[in-house]
């Protein structure tokens, strides 16, 4: 098929019938409500069904891939534009321990991940050195740091990784979600869920993603005139001369040291950071809506996931599939040690609500955290989300260093990928003993145990 303008136009319009259809699943269908699959999500698995890579009943492109790649430049160039924390947001007693949480499991899954390869896969299979890193780079970085480690190792020489990040993208969420819902079932027989009784109380519109009349919201504020300009336009203007840069600077900074590659999508998040720094020094953030540019970037993120689903090759899942299995099984297992034994005593109120919304973040990225915790915590009061939030402004520098440094060291051999592993485990370690003299965790805390939680879970289930 002879790529144009057409194509691309051709192929986002079918993706766009792709997601309004898993929207249509998602509200009809229970098995899906159950599960709290993401509308994107299933129209990923559609696409990958009846596209290029299944059956090839849709006329879509073999571009898939490289549109993955293109929506990251601009999902990172949003992350900084109208992003205005106060002071009080940037304090608090449970910041630390929440730093710790979704940080450390970050650092772990990298590392930890990396010496099960190593030490252990290697031993049966001929692996790529980073096969490791598919397990931090799907579950705890989601489909669209799958997108820019994949074009990172592409441009290095192995074409496998971005399908092998888009798998392990895909099974964090599902099963992040699954043993999510597992989990919060076990604690509410537990006691330890402080304000609801059973998933079963989750909202109508959290189960079908449909939101009811009554309770539907107006989208964003209008901060410029539409006589002058669009408002949508105006910030889609913003993150798209960001993303630019990147792309732009990007090629030249390659063009100079050819061996020097640096991602677009780390140069448009530069280039978010300077256009916020103008917006602030000439009086102008007032008229940047920060709703609306995160609209964007989810706007972004749907694609992306739709795009990278489908893009999947399922020989390539097949060659890998039992390293792939074992790893991720690990993967969940990393997760699971984590939250009961140092995201359960981080947090000295509210521990399990605050401890979901890290689990799902290191399961399938923030959006299944903020699910899995309104699922317990309806009205937020336990501010595990905002916390989370935080504690993200303040580890973003070390998580995109942990998504392009490692490849670029890895690719060399000999002792890098023994080096990159033992860095981030002793990181780990290092970070649980500051952790704990700065009483941000207390491994010999006992957990709370909220008796009414309980109560109301036997209650429903003898009514039930």
């Amino acid at each position: 098929m002879n790529f144009n303008p057409w194509t691309l136009f051709s192929d986002f319009c079918i993706m766009s019938a792709l997601l309004v259809l898993g929207l249509i699943l998602r509200a009809k269908l229970k098995l899906f409500q159950k599960f709290l699959i993401p509308a994107s999500l299933i129209a990923g698995f559609i696409g990958l069904a009846l596209g290029p890579n299944g059956y090839n009943i849709l006329p879509l492109s073999n571009r898939l891939g490289t549109y993955a790649g293109i929506l990251i430049v601009v999902v990172f160039a949003a992350m900084p534009i109208g992003d205005k924390p106060s002071k009080k947001q940037l304090s608090g007693p449970a910041l630390g321990g929440m730093f710790l949480n979704v940080t450390g499991i970050a650092i772990a899954q990298y590392g930890l991940g990396m010496a099960f390869s190593l030490y252990v896969l290697n031993r049966f299979w001929n692996l790529n050195s980073g096969f490791g890193l598919m397990l931090a780079t799907g579950f705890y970085g989601g489909h669209g740091t799958a997108a820019a480690v994949g074009s990172i190792y592409k441009d290095l020489g192995w074409n496998d990784a971005l399908g092998l990040g888009m798998t392990s993208a895909t099974v964090g969420i599902i099963g992040g979600i699954i043993m999510g819902i597992i989990i919060i079932n076990w604690g509410t027989r537990k006691g330890y869920t402080h304000y609801v009784g059973s998933p079963k109380d989750l909202p109508k519109e959290l189960r079908t993603g449909l939101i009811s009349l009554e309770d539907q919201r107006h989208g964003g504020k209008i901060t410029v005139s539409s006589i002058c300009v669009d408002p949508m336009a105006f910030h889609l203007a913003l993150v798209l001369l960001a993303s630019l840069g990147g792309y732009y600077l990007s090629k030249y900074i390659t063009s100079i040291i050819p061996r020097l590659k640096i991602p677009a999508f780390c140069l448009s998040l530069l280039f978010g950071f300077i256009i916020q720094f103008v917006l602030s020094k000439t009086d102008s953030l007032k008229y940047v809506d920060r709703y609306t540019i995160s609209r964007i970037s989810g706007i972004a993120t749907d694609y992306l996931i739709i795009a990278g689903v489908s893009s999947v090759k399922l020989s390539l899942v097949a060659t890998y599939l039992l390293p792939l299995i074992l790893l991720f099984s690990f993967g969940f297992l990393i997760n699971w040690l984590w939250f009961l034994w140092v995201g359960a005593r981080s947090s000295q109120e509210d521990w399990f609500e605050r401890n979901m919304m890290a689990f799902g973040h290191a399961s399938g990225v923030v959006a299944t955290g903020i699910l899995l915790q309104r699922v317990v915590d309806p009205d937020l009061k336990s501010r595990g989300m905002e916390d989370s939030g935080i504690a993200d402004i303040f580890n973003r520098p070390i998580i995109i260093a942990l998504q392009v440094i490692p490849p670029l060291l890895l690719v060399n051999g000999g002792m890098w990928p023994h080096i990159v592993t033992w860095v981030c485990i002793g990181a780990v370690i290092v970070m649980l003993f500051i952790s704990k003299k700065l009483h941000w965790w207390n491994p010999s805390a006992e957990l709370k145990v909220y008796n009414c939680a309980k109560s109301n879970f036997e209650n429903q289930q003898q009514v039930s």
